[in-house]
């Protein structure tokens, strides 16, 4: 049987749950200050075929698709969904995106 659901539903992959082992014990300053968030900026570039810019980091889903939608989309655009889709359903109500939009406007 095939489910529709969110991906929350879904367990970490083997090599997520492995990395997250051998560095568990690790310390290092905070999110976005550490080595593994300027690895991974210097990795995306390189995958952009840049050798500068800027990267962003945001901590979940909700926040993402709120940000990329507000910044491509104009005041009066919107997205077109089915009722029981994830962004109409799990984030178009979601505190994030109120706070959101309160702070943007």
């Amino acid at each position: 049987m095939i489910f529709f659901n969110s991906d929350y539903m879904a367990g970490a992959h083997p090599e997520v749950l492995r990395s997250l082992i051998e560095t568990n014990m690790l310390k290092s300053v905070g999110y976005g200050f550490d080595s593994y968030t300027s690895d991974a900026r210097t990795s995306i570039l390189k995958a952009c075929g840049l050798e500068d810019g800027l990267v962003f980091f945001l901590q979940g889903g909700t926040q993402t698709n709120k940000t990329v939608i507000d910044r491509l989309l104009w005041r009066n655009d919107g997205v077109l969904c089915c009722d029981s889709a994830h962004i109409n359903v799990h984030e178009a109500g979601a505190i994030e995106n109120q706070c959101f939009l309160a702070s943007c406007r």
